[in-house]
This record gives C-alpha cells, sequence and structure tokens, in this order.
C-alpha cells in the first residue's frame, strides 16, 4: 500500500474520531440542557398553587346613616378566599357595619346565593328572605312609625338597603350597573310590592297597572342622592331644628369642634343653650345655594335662612358659610357662630 493512500486512511480515521466526539459533546450538551429545562419546568408545575392564597382588599360598603336616611361609607379590610371580589362586597354589607353610626337595612336572613359579573354589570343573586320587609324595629327613629305610613317607611328602607349595594359595588373599578335576581329568577317590579315598585316607577299609580305589564327590574346605577354629602349633612341638622329640635339627629351631625374653634357642648348643654338663645329657625326656599369640597376633608355649603332669637331679634342669614369637615367619613357640621359663640 502506498504511503499516499495510508495517509489518507490515517486522515479519514482521524476525521471520523473527532465527528464522533463532536456528536457524542452535542448529545451530552443536549442532555444536559433537557435536563436543566425539565427541572426549570418541573419547578414551574411545582410552583402553580391550585388554591389561591386568601388576599386582604379595602373595599368602601355603604350602610344607612343611624339617625338620617341617607348612606354613609365604611372603609374596611376585607379578606377574599375563592369567592369574587364582587361577592365579598355584598357578604360584607350582609355582615353588618362595625363603625359608629351606622346600621344595616336588609330584611332579617339574606344569604348571598352567588355574585357574577358581565363586562360592566354585577349580577346579585339573593335568597328568597330579600322579598321580606326591613325590620323598622331595629332602625333608630323608625321605631314608632303610626300604622298608617309604615309600609312606605319599609319601602323607603328597602330602597336603601338596594343602593347600599349598587353603589358599593359601583366602588370597584369596571363596575357600572348591578342586577338584582332572586332564587336564581330576575325580579320584577310586582314583586317588590306596591309600595316600593311606585318609588321606582312613579309612573305607574297602582301596582294593578303594573299586574298586566309586569315589567322586569332594570339594571341600577350608581345614585349620589342617596349618599350622605356635605349639603345634605346641613339640610338635615337645620331641618332638625325646625320647630321642636331632633337632639339625637342633630347631635349625631355635628363636629366634634364648632365654627369658633371650641369643643361641642354635651348634647343636654346644647340643648339647653339652644332653647335659651332660639325661638326658632325659618328656610328660605332655597336654603342649599351652593357646595364646595376641599381635598383637605373640609367642604362650604352656602345657605339662606333666617333666626328668631328669644330677645326678639331677628336676624337674617343670606348666604351663611356653614363648614362641614370629613370624621370618621361622615360629614360633620361645625355649630354656626351664633350658636356657639354664646356659650
Amino acid at each position: 500500500m502506498g504511503k499516499g493512500i495510508r495517509h489518507i486512511i490515517i486522515l479519514t480515521l482521524v476525521l471520523i474520531l473527532f465527528t464522533g466526539c463532536s456528536a457524542i459533546g452535542e448529545r451530552d450538551r443536549d442532555y444536559d440542557n433537557n435536563g436543566d429545562n425539565s427541572s426549570l419546568a418541573q419547578e414551574k408545575v411545582l410552583s402553580i398553587d391550585p388554591d389561591p392564597r386568601p388576599e386582604e382588599h379595602t373595599i368602601t360598603i355603604y350602610f344607612k346613616h343611624r339617625y338620617s336616611d341617607y348612606l354613609v361609607p365604611e372603609v374596611r379590610t376585607a379578606v377574599r378566599d375563592k369567592q369574587s371580589w364582587e361577592q365579598l362586597v355584598v357578604e360584607e354589607i350582609l355582615k353588618g357595619p362595625s363603625q359608629h353610626d351606622r346600621v344595616a337595612i336588609m330584611p332579617p336572613g339574606v344569604r348571598v346565593l352567588d355574585v357574577t359579573r358581565k363586562d360592566d354589570t354585577v349580577f346579585v343573586n339573593l335568597s328568597q328572605e330579600f322579598n321580606e320587609n326591613i325590620n323598622l324595629s331595629s332602625i333608630p327613629g323608625k321605631e314608632d312609625i303610626p300604622e298608617e305610613t309604615r309600609d312606605e317607611a319599609e319601602a323607603e328602607m328597602k330602597l336603601l338597603g338596594i343602593y347600599s349595594i349598587v353603589n358599593s359595588l359601583t366602588e370597584l373599578e369596571g363596575v357600572d350597573q348591578v342586577r338584582f335576581l332572586i332564587e336564581n329568577r330576575a325580579i320584577s317590579y310586582t314583586d317588590l310590592g306596591e309600595e316600593l315598585a311606585s318609588l321606582f316607577l312613579p309612573e305607574l299609580e297602582a301596582l294593578e297597572d303594573m299586574q298586566s305589564i309586569k315589567p322586569m327590574m332594570v339594571a341600577l346605577s350608581r345614585d349620589r342622592s342617596y349618599i350622605l354629602t356635605p349639603s345634605k349633612s346641613v339640610e338635615t341638622v337645620f331641618e332638625s331644628l325646625l320647630g321642636e329640635p331632633n337632639w339625637d339627629t342633630v347631635y349625631s351631625l355635628l363636629s366634634k369642634e364648632t365654627a369658633s374653634q371650641t369643643q361641642l357642648s354635651s348634647k343636654e348643654d346644647l340643648a339647653s343653650l339652644w332653647s335659651a338663645l332660639v325661638s326658632g329657625i325659618e328656610l328660605d326656599d332655597n336654603f342649599v345655594l351652593d357646595e364646595e369640597i376641599k381635598p383637605d376633608g373640609r367642604a362650604f355649603v352656602i345657605v339662606s335662612y333666617t333666626v328668631n332669637f328669644t330677645s326678639g331679634k331677628k336676624e337674617n342669614m343670606h348666604r351663611d358659610t356653614i363648614v362641614v369637615v370629613n370624621e370618621d367619613n361622615i360629614w360633620k357640621v361645625k355649630l354656626p357662630g351664633f350658636v356657639s359663640d354664646f356659650r
């Protein structure tokens, strides 16, 4: 065999040897890489929690103010387990308030069956007890309502209860409307009873008109008119001072500090001072003229009214500025100077 042929054979063997080693190396690297990927994939699989851990979230829910017929917010931290945030909000409402001067307004025994969301609408499915009346004996100031106005008062409180859910859910991002179901069934206005149905549909004068139509209850949007605002706090305080003052209502909506920057007197001392100083007040037809809410938790409400003093003096308080402050998420009125200055 010639030298040339031997050189070719040797070169061929060397190439085969290096090619084989390279292939083995590639397989080893593939094996190592696949092994790493398998480990990473396994770690990823193992990191998936089939049972989501409870989450804390700050929510704003609404309850009736203890002495006025408006809703006031309560901000609380709630823990979500497996339910949706929307369902959690309704469940927290049914638990009732935990802060001062707030009252639950739901029929006894109401349960949440489920709460679902589709786009901007939340569907609240409640138990049959939701059709029952509100227990007025559990609401301060409603215990001794005359029998002839009892149905109307129950309907008004039920309406407030409905909007406590609506206004609470629409605090959540992206929620614009709420629809109610009872035991998985859509509600018609006839299901609500004559008094409550007439509050929703005042144009239909009698329940008989609805029986033939049986209109279904529409989705409800947020309604600020049911919420206690600075101007509504002022209105409630001044209206409660007409005639024989209702000091429970008045005092519950007064700030701890007066307009003269003095400490608010006790309810009893204030009632005594008022009767010694003021014989009565008169509210102008356009009582509230303006409202301005500041970012620092204060508000200014411009009002016009007349004070009749026990001395015989009569003072027209035209465009008087009433200062209102946010205390515990309730708008509280600073006692006007014409009273606090005479302490």
